[in-house]
């Protein structure tokens, strides 16, 4: 049954500032950027369609990671000649084949192109030639190299950009690339919404200091900062996420987490998401987990006692797009960690027992945060608020975090909702209508 949030905290805004000019949707095609058939493309087909609009022209990440460009990919998906084009990136996740080819793109033989690869200073861990990484087989659940793919995923962002300036040279983004880059490096998100002003979880270390588990419990003793949230940089689905805390007395430590290895003495060990969350008191074991993490690249951030019901801790995921809060989903977990796909149960705003003023404060610093990125029309922010405090954190800002399923806000799915916003803001001009 869904679920109607509709503006459930006076969230409407009808400013215009705060996310890119894009020219009007019923006359500018749409290049979608994805994989097609998935749950994502389809939403956005079928909102199209129920807006009045035309389909998007899809293409294909396994396209353009073989190597065509992003001009010659969009003629054969069907961009009319002559037509300067909106381009939405979609997640290129959930795809074995794009993995693998962006862990290769990644590669030390593929040295260039990282200029939008925040903190591009730092080494991958054990780089994995071309030849290797095209070699590698589906393993579900194992990381693979995950420093080497955001470094490859970076280099196509960065050919997407110069080649859609190349192409059409007034083509407007959905999300600009550059952004989405940052977004998707928590290190890097934090920074700039730090410097901006919007409320984050206090940062253990600059994470260039983070080279090893001895260097992270040496930071933690010295900022008495005992309990911390360990993230893979850009990790997602809480994959490399530990809830990690230490006894300042005894030296104890206790990690809650999906992460799990095996590990070999001649060879680099095997990292997985188990999708279970465990908690554990193993020295060894977590030792190995946080090292890991900080090869890779560690985001350490305070962890913030959430508010909870009944005992289950709180988040929200707020969508933001058009300078609006829409679509949200309250998640309740049954540890820290409070991804859906972990058995937490997804609520309603209503349900959730949060009072108004702290819904009201969340949907304001999720709104703070997407104006951080006046280049892109839309994010899923993830909010937390402080049990003690009642003030609202920012831990999580997803450029392609608008698959939110079974809720709906003036009965629109998240994508219908998004594409009728930006009809209705650009019959209503005000400087909506730019070149092409």
């Amino acid at each position: 049954m869904s679920e109607s949030n509709a503006n459930p905290v006076g969230a409407r805004s009808d400013r215009l500032e705060g996310y890119p000019p894009l020219p009007d949707p019923s006359t500018a095609p749409l290049i979608l950027i994805g994989h097609p058939g998935n749950e994502r493309t389809e939403g956005m087909r079928l909102a199209r369609r129920a807006a009045g609009l035309p389909e998007p022209i899809v293409v294909p990440y396994a396209r353009l990671l073989s190597g065509v460009p992003l001009g010659e990919a969009a003629r054969e998906a069907g961009l009319p000649a002559g037509t300067v084009p909106v381009i939405r990136l979609d997640a290129p996740g959930e795809h074995f084949g794009a993995e693998r080819a962006l862990i290769a793109l990644g590669s030390p033989e593929q040295d260039d192109g990282d200029e939008l690869l925040p903190l591009r200073e730092r080494r991958d861990p054990y780089r994995m030639p071309e030849r290797q990484a095209l070699a590698l087989e589906e393993r579900p659940i194992r990381l693979m190299h995950p420093s080497q793919w955001f470094r490859g995923f970076c280099r196509l962002l960065a050919r997407i950009r110069s080649e859609a300036a190349e192409s059409w040279p007034t083509a407007s983004f959905w999300n600009d690339p550059a952004e989405i880059a940052v977004m998707f490096d928590k290190r890097a998100c934090h920074r700039r919404l730090t410097e901006a002003g919007v409320r984050v979880p206090d940062l253990l270390a600059e994470p260039e200091t983070l080279s090893s588990y001895e260097a992270v419990r040496e930071a933690m003793l010295n900022r008495r900062m005992h309990r911390v949230f360990l993230k893979l940089a850009f990790g997602s689905a809480a994959s490399g996420v530990i809830a990690y805390q230490i006894n300042p007395r005894t030296g104890a430590e206790r990690a809650t987490t999906t992460l799990d290895a095996e590990v070999y003495i001649q060879r680099p060990g095997i990292f997985y998401n188990s999708k279970q969350v465990r908690t554990l008191d193993d020295p060894v074991k977590i030792r190995t987990l946080i090292g890991y993490l900080c090869g890779h690249g560690v985001h350490a951030e305070r962890w913030i006692p959430k508010a909870s019901l009944d005992g289950s801790p709180l988040d929200l995921r707020q969508l933001v797009a058009f300078g609006e809060a829409g679509h949200s989903v309250i998640r309740a977990g049954e540890t820290p960690i409070t991804n859906l796909h972990l058995r937490s149960r997804r609520l309603s705003l209503a349900q959730s027992g949060l009072p108004q003023s702290s819904l009201t404060a969340a949907t304001r610093e999720a709104l703070a945060a997407m104006r951080t990125f006046p280049g892109s029309v839309s994010a899923g922010i993830d909010v937390l608020t402080d049990r003690n405090t009642g003030c609202p954190y920012i831990v999580d800002v997803n450029p392609f975090g608008d698959l939110l399923r079974r809720v709906q806000v003036d009965g629109d799915d998240p994508y219908t909702w998004q594409m009728r916003r930006w009809l209705d803001l650009s019959k209503r001009g005000a400087g909506m209508i730019q070149g092409g």
